[in-house]
């Protein structure tokens, strides 16, 4: 009779809320971090999309579940519903579209209105945009970050070239574990 060691692992899930106007690249940026894919032809969410990504890390699973929800005006409001729980919350804006930067802030006071949720900003499609514009639209989030406790950083990425994919992810990770701590 053989004796098998029962691995007992300690399991722990973190909800993350990924905002921001339709047709930003949440569902590309999800898909390109949990499944190293990226789609060209990606159709807008309609309502709430949900993406996982598990680390495990010392014996314990870290299980990462994202909440896409649509960014078109119709299904703000069904982020009210669903905000409680969550550790964080990413809103992305697309670098070659200024008017998704404009409404990053409202993004931001309606996170506010539902509770304490720390915030990582991420401008989408870095390879769409000429290099001159970035100096004017890194000052324009350094200004809505000044004073903001919530936001604990700014990140720029491109889905369709992976750019920096890891590197957002990773922040998000390291800011919730120094929280966590």
């Amino acid at each position: 009779m053989g004796t098998d060691k029962i691995h007992l692992k300690k399991s722990v899930v973190f909800k993350i809320i990924v905002s921001g106007d339709g047709g930003v690249g949440k569902t590309s940026f999800l898909n390109r971090l949990v499944n190293n894919d990226f789609n060209e032809n990606n159709e807008l969410t309609k309502g709430i999309d949900f993406f996982s990504k598990i680390l495990h890390v010392n014996g314990t699973q870290y299980n990462f579940t994202m909440w896409d929800f649509a960014g078109q005006k119709q299904f703000k409001e069904i982020l009210d519903n669903f905000v409680e729980g969550s550790i964080a919350a990413l809103i992305l804006f697309d670098l070659s579209r200024f008017n998704t930067l404009e409404t990053v802030f409202k993004w931001i006071l309606k996170l506010k209105q539902l509770g304490h949720i720390l915030i990582l900003i991420i401008g989408t499609k870095f390879d769409l945009i000429d290099q001159k514009e970035i100096e004017i639209v890194d000052d324009y989030i350094n200004q809505i970050i000044e004073g903001n406790e919530l936001i604990f950083d700014y990140i720029k990425i491109s889905s369709k070239t992976g750019y920096n994919i890891n590197q957002a992810f990773f922040k998000l990770i390291n800011h919730i574990s120094m929280k966590k701590s």
